[in-house]
């Protein structure tokens, strides 16, 4: 309980002040301690309140043209994971949450990847949800969508927490009726979600205090070196036969 909510806190601190990464993290830790299910529904009510609250703090910088765009596709995304609902094993988390990171740096800068515009916002909302569905986070991917610039990190920052709320909001109802029942869960959900909102009011003081320039060069690195090590973990829980 103490090692799932210190977690919490920290990476919320982390995604307010980077804007992504804090979920990256908050996944594989929440992965490690609890089976599938449960992680994805901790790890979602979690990241809705941490990613809700900081876009609520923010809400003056939202784009909100972009916000809908990206509903539109969500929702579509959602529909069919419901379809073809799934728990992967822990390796596969692990191997998703590795990955992620190196296929969003590996895309090429295009117009159909521009969240400033209404088809790349309703991609990014298709394949964040959808991704999200498998391997719990796609913050690195959504990263993506908002490298033109167009907005200051204030901006990229209150959108992104914007849409994230509702992608994992979504991932939740997913992933909630394979946990039905678990009472303890609700406890932990709880303690997890009031030290994420602290976290995200110490996150945003640090990222009013960090230089534009500095923003998007530490966010590209953290996500890098927490991939790489997320691939090692993979390897290592697929060999130990970890099914989560």
């Amino acid at each position: 309980m103490l090692l799932l909510v210190v977690a919490a806190f920290l990476t919320a601190v982390l995604s307010a002040t980077l804007g992504m990464a804090g979920g990256l993290v908050l996944m594989g830790a929440f992965t490690a301690l609890l089976p599938v299910p449960e992680a994805m529904v901790l790890h979602g009510l979690t990241q809705v309140v941490s990613n809700g609250s900081r876009a609520v703090v923010l809400r003056q910088h939202l784009d909100r043209p972009a916000l809908s765009a990206y509903a539109a596709g969500a929702l579509v995304a959602a529909a069919v994971a419901q379809i073809v609902s799934v728990a992967p094993p822990s390796w596969v988390v692990y191997l998703g949450l590795g990955l992620v990171p190196f296929v969003a740096l590996a895309l090429p800068r295009h117009a159909w990847l521009d969240a400033g515009t209404a088809r790349g916002a309703s991609l990014a909302g298709l394949l964040v949800v959808g991704t999200q569905s498998l391997f719990g986070v796609a913050g690195p991917l959504l990263d993506t969508f908002f490298q033109s610039g167009r907005l200051d990190r204030f901006g990229v920052v209150a959108t992104k927490a914007a849409t994230q709320a509702l992608s994992h909001l979504l991932k939740v109802a997913l992933f909630l009726p394979m946990v039905a029942g678990q009472r303890d869960l609700a406890g932990m959900a709880a303690a997890c979600m009031a030290v994420a909102v602290v976290g995200t009011k110490l996150g945003t003081v640090l990222l009013a205090r960090m230089p534009e320039a500095d923003f998007r060069q530490w966010t590209r690195r953290v996500v890098l070196i927490l991939g790489a090590g997320y691939l090692v973990a993979a390897a290592v829980s697929a060999k130990a036969g970890g099914g989560g």
